[in-house]
């Protein structure tokens, strides 16, 4: 299209340009040549009437005066001569002399020649109109026509060569200004193409210079600005590729929206939080605006202008929510809001654990020490000199020693456990002479206390890795968990190996743990004894300690239970391959 090409703009411009100056000028010239041929025209038809003037007014015979003026017009192509004394006596010269204007009349009864240009509606003729005048004789009158048709062939060759020259002048800036238009659009063109390319990302795009003109300088500048940009768009990228990356490398979510609450910018974690929540408030997932709860939180963010924090459960998760808005460049123009989603619920817990902890280690001092402190000031005040008496409270204050450290001892082994400072004697042990051994222990306590104690093990050994005083320990904790909670019923201590791993199985009918204090039974102080009677209740460490051991070892504890129908526990561990190995030679 032309309108869409500087080329042909520029090349239409100067061809117009010079075809509307060649057409004045040929009008011009035109209209300059015609009148200088009529004016040269005149001169020659005035100087001929002049010259039979001169002639007709001699004194020579009138025969010779008359063939002089024919002779005399033949030298002026197409000239007609007409005269005579008077001329009021010949109708056509009276005509011709009524035809002046007063002007033309008075000059040519001064003897002056009077020219005329007549136009009539079949041919244009040149008249000189002279006055003749003898002595003592009227005025006659001269007249000396020419038809201007004779002017035409000069006039038609004048036109000529004035078409010629501006078809040539034409057909000249033609081919000038093709190139001018060329030579200057060609930068132009590349810088276009350039930029079309940095449009789409190229930014390393840059146009050749080889003037120092304005087209030139025009081209430093974009290369430079090229340069400039490429620079920045890099900077950019790199910092927008960090930004990606610190984004995708947080815990907490982070959501940017706009104006309409739709979100523009979701990392990760904060994508499968929205997912969540919207399928909760929904049924379907919507990435792409904020749930009802947040919509809240973004309705005030945008009304008052201010940060605002708050906690919220998803799904029986705490989030700490934090929300604030977002300015444009003039920090006045808000463009949206960012939100910081953080799970605190790990925080949260372990803060109550924290508290927890306070209570039940003061609680678990607290009443040995008041007791030592009682019955240390009666030994003091001597307020019995019975022997036993003194030997009674004696062991008593030695009993709680005891316990008090029993329970610094538990909590010196279970603080080194997590933090992986404790030493394992890891050996290559039988599990099943382990088993059999914990079991021998508790075999008369179960006569004891009336209950029926059922164990049920592999014949053939079962290798692993493990610290055997550890594992000891372990089923120990569990055995006496189970005697102490079940006043009648059966306890069971069986094995059985699935999949290259042993199953430990202690299971009892006791009084059960109710289903809302399952997820906190492998915690510091945790007991079944909401009470905290001290008849048959241990310090609460117990089972905390024998998941660490049991972590230790690469295995797992498992609980199952009812409430008032009995628990189950279920440690497994990873036997050796030498185990596995055997096993299979034996069973072939």
């Amino acid at each position: 299209m032309i309108r869409n090409s500087v080329v042909a703009k520029l090349w239409l411009t100067i061809v117009g340009m010079v075809f509307v100056i060649q057409a004045l000028l040929s009008v011009l010239l035109q209209q300059v040549f015609n009148k200088y041929i009529v004016q040269r025209e005149v001169e020659t038809l005035t100087q001929l009437a002049t010259s039979i003037q001169s002639v007709l007014t001699s004194n020579s015979d009138r025969g010779v005066k008359e063939r002089v003026a024919s002779d005399l017009a033949r030298n002026v192509e197409r000239a007609e001569i007409k005269y005579g004394i008077p001329y009021t006596k010949t109708p056509t010269l009276l005509q011709a002399y009524r035809s002046l204007t007063p002007s033309q009349k008075s000059q040519f009864n001064a003897g002056e020649p009077v020219a005329v240009h007549r136009v009539g509606n079949k041919s244009d003729e040149l008249a000189v109109y002279v006055k003749l005048a003898d002595a003592g004789a009227p005025p006659g009158m001269l007249v000396v026509t020419q038809q201007m048709s004779v002017l035409d062939e000069p006039a038609h060759e004048m036109r000529n060569l004035v078409i010629f020259d501006t078809v040539l002048g034409v057909i000249l800036a033609t081919g000038f200004a093709f190139v001018i238009s060329n030579n200057l659009s060609r930068p132009l063109l590349q810088m276009n193409r350039a930029a079309e390319q940095m449009a789409r990302g190229h930014y390393r795009q840059r146009v050749k210079v080889v003037t120092n003109d304005e087209v030139g300088r025009l081209g430093h500048t974009f290369n430079a600005l090229a340069e400039e940009l490429s620079a920045t768009i890099e900077q950019l990228s790199m910092e927008r590729e960090g930004l990606q990356r610190i984004l995708s490398s947080l815990e907490d979510g982070v959501v940017a929206t706009d104006m309409q609450g739709r979100v523009v910018l979701a990392n990760p974690p904060a994508r499968r939080r929205l997912r969540m929540l919207s399928v909760a408030e929904q049924g379907v997932v919507n990435e792409q605006l904020l749930p009802d709860r947040l919509m809240k939180l973004f309705a005030r963010v945008t009304q008052e202008q201010e940060p605002v924090f708050r906690e919220d459960t998803w799904e029986g998760r705490t989030m700490a929510i934090t929300m604030l808005p977002l300015y444009e460049a003039d920090a006045t123009t808000m463009r949206g809001t960012l939100c910081v989603l953080r799970d605190v619920t790990e925080e949260r817990r372990l803060d109550r654990l924290r508290k927890d902890f306070i209570a039940n280690v003061s609680h678990e001092l607290r009443t040995p020490l008041s007791m030592m402190q009682g019955y240390t000031e009666a030994l003091l005040d001597d307020i019995s000199d019975d022997p036993a008496m003194r030997h009674e409270l004696t062991e008593i204050i030695h009993d709680e020693t005891l316990r008090m450290k029993r329970l610094v001892n538990d909590l010196l082994n279970l603080a080194q456990l997590e933090s992986g400072q404790f030493q394992m004697n890891i050996h290559h042990i039988d599990l099943v002479q382990l088993i059999r051994r914990t079991a021998r222990k508790f075999q008369a306590l179960a006569s004891d206390y009336g209950l029926a104690f059922k164990l049920s093990t592999q014949d053939e050994p079962v290798w692993i890795e493990a610290d055997e005083d550890r594992l000891e320990q372990v089923f120990t904790n569990l055995l006496d968990n189970a005697f102490r909670h079940t006043a009648e019923g059966t306890i069971s201590f069986a094995s059985d190996i699935r999949n290259g791993y042993a199953y430990i199985r202690v299971s009892d009918t006791g009084a059960g743990i109710p289903e809302e204090d399952l997820p906190y039974i492998f915690e510091r102080f945790y007991k079944a004894d909401k009470a905290r009677t001290r008849s048959r209740s241990g310090t609460g460490l117990g089972l905390a300690i024998a998941r660490q051991i049991v972590l230790e070892h690469h295995g797992d504890i498992l609980v199952e239970s009812r409430f008032g129908e009995g628990t189950t526990f279920t440690v497994v561990l990873p036997i050796s391959t030498d185990s596995e190995q055997r096993q299979s030679d034996e069973w072939e």
